[in-house]
C-alpha cells in the first residue's frame, strides 16, 4: 500500500476483556468498578432453564442482582427488547449483564438504548458470550421486524458492552454445532474485514491471525469439545476477527448482508448462514481484482497458495479451504439443508441488494448455495 494510503481508526468505548479459565469470577469486581449496584440478566430461556450457566452468574453477582430476563429468541424479535425494558424499568436497574450468543448481547444493547432514550447515556452492559458470533466487540445491534420477519438493527458506539468476559468454561454447555457454526460467522467477519473498502492496516493483520486460528482450532474443538483451553484459542481468535469493528465494514459486507435476509425470514441461525454463503461470496468476488488481491493474502497465510500463484487463484483456494473446512466441521452447506425454498432466491437477492447491478451476482452466489 503507497505510503500517500489514507485511513481512519474508530476506537470504539469496550474499556476491559478478561479472558481465560475462572474469568467469570471478577464480574462482581467489575459491576463494583463501574459503580453500578442493580445488575439485570438478559439471556436465553435454553441456558436459564437448562444450564446451571445463569444460577452460577446470580450467585456471582449477589445482591447486586435484582432480576433476569430469560426469554431471549433467535434473532432477537422486537417483543423480546420492549419486556426486557420494561422488567429493567421494574427492578430499576443499573447494569445489563448479557449471557448467551449475539441475540442475548444484542438484546441488551437494543434495551439500553430503550433505557436510555435519545438524550441520556446508555446503562453500561457486562457481556458474557457462550458462542463464538463476537457481537460483544461491535457497537451494532440487530434485531427483528415480527410483523415483517425481517431484520433490522442500529449502530451505536454507546451500545458497545462496557466489559467482555471471555470464560471458556462459560461454553461447555453450548451445543457443539453452535459453538463451530458461531466459529464460522467469526471466521466470516474476519474474511469481511479483507476485503472492506478503505486501508486497514491494523485490522487486516489481525483479521489474518483470527483465520490461522479458526482454522487450527475449530477442527480441534470438534475433537475435543470438552477442551477447555482449545475453547479458549478460538475465544481469543474470535476476537480478532472483529476486532475495532468501527473501523472496517465487515458487518456491511455481502455475506453478512445475505445472511441477515435468510436468517430471520427462515430462521437460520447467523452462524448456520455464514457456512452456506461465505465461500460462495468469496469466489464472487476473487473475479473483481480488487477484492482478489485483498482476498489472496489468507490463501498465503494458510500456506494455500505460494507467492508467485495469482491474487485470484490465490482467492479461490481461499474460498475452497472455507468450504472444506465447513465440510470437516460437519455443518450445512446448502441452502436447502436448512428449508430455504428454491423459489425465495430472487426475493432474498432483492432484499439484499435492491435493484442495484450487484443483485445478478447475488442471485448467482444464492443459486450455487441453494
Amino acid at each position: 500500500m503507497p505510503a500517500s494510503a489514507q485511513g481512519e481508526y474508530t476506537f470504539l468505548p469496550l474499556e476491559k476483556v478478561l479472558y481465560g479459565m475462572g474469568s467469570l469470577a471478577r464480574l462482581a469486581a467489575e459491576a463494583d468498578r463501574l459503580g453500578r449496584r442493580r445488575a439485570l440478566i438478559i439471556t436465553g430461556r435454553t441456558l436459564a432453564t437448562q444450564t446451571p450457566l445463569i444460577q452460577k452468574v446470580e450467585a456471582i453477582l449477589g445482591g447486586r442482582h435484582v432480576g433476569t430476563y430469560a426469554d431471549v429468541r433467535q434473532h432477537v424479535p422486537e417483543s423480546n427488547i420492549a419486556e426486557a425494558a420494561r422488567l429493567a424499568r421494574e427492578t430499576q436497574a443499573d447494569l445489563l449483564v448479557s449471557v448467551g450468543g449475539g441475540s442475548p448481547i444484542d438484546a441488551a444493547k437494543a434495551v439500553a438504548r430503550a433505557l436510555a432514550g435519545s438524550e441520556s447515556a446508555f446503562p453500561p452492559q457486562i457481556a458474557i458470550p457462550t458462542t463464538l458470533s463476537a457481537a460483544e466487540f461491535s457497537h451494532v445491534a440487530g434485531f427483528t421486524d415480527e410483523a415483517t420477519k425481517s431484520k433490522t438493527g442500529f449502530g451505536d458506539a454507546r451500545a458497545t458492552p462496557r466489559v467482555v468476559i471471555l470464560d471458556p468454561e462459560m461454553t461447555l454447555a453450548t451445543p457443539l454445532w453452535l459453538w463451530l457454526a458461531s466459529g464460522i460467522r467469526a471466521l466470516d467477519h474476519a474474511v469481511e474485514t479483507l476485503y472492506s473498502p478503505g486501508y486497514h492496516p491494523a485490522n487486516n493483520v489481525l483479521a489474518l491471525q483470527a483465520v490461522r486460528g479458526l482454522f487450527e482450532y475449530l477442527p480441534r474443538s470438534k475433537a475435543e469439545p470438552e477442551n477447555v483451553e482449545v475453547r479458549h484459542q478460538c475465544q481469543l481468535a474470535a476476537w480478532l476477527s472483529y476486532f475495532g469493528p468501527a473501523s472496517v465494514g465487515a458487518h456491511l459486507g455481502l455475506s453478512h448482508t445475505i445472511g441477515k435476509r435468510i436468517g430471520a425470514t427462515y430462521d437460520v441461525p447467523h452462524g448456520v448462514t455464514s457456512c452456506i454463503v461465505l465461500a460462495h461470496v468469496m469466489r464472487a468476488k476473487a473475479a473483481n481484482e480488487a477484492d482478489a488481491a485483498r482476498l489472496a493474502p489468507m490463501a498465503r497465510a494458510l500456506n494455500l497458495a505460494a507467492d508467485l500463484v495469482s491474487d485470484h487463484d490465490a482467492a479461490l483456494a481461499a474460498a475452497d479451504a472455507v468450504a472444506g473446512l465447513v465440510r470437516r466441521l460437519e455443518l450445512p452447506s446448502r441452502l436447502r439443508e436448512v428449508n430455504v425454498p428454491e423459489a425465495a432466491l430472487e426475493t432474498i437477492a432483492h432484499a439484499a441488494a435492491g435493484d442495484s447491478a450487484e443483485k445478478a451476482m447475488v442471485v448467482e452466489i444464492l443459486r450455487r448455495a441453494w
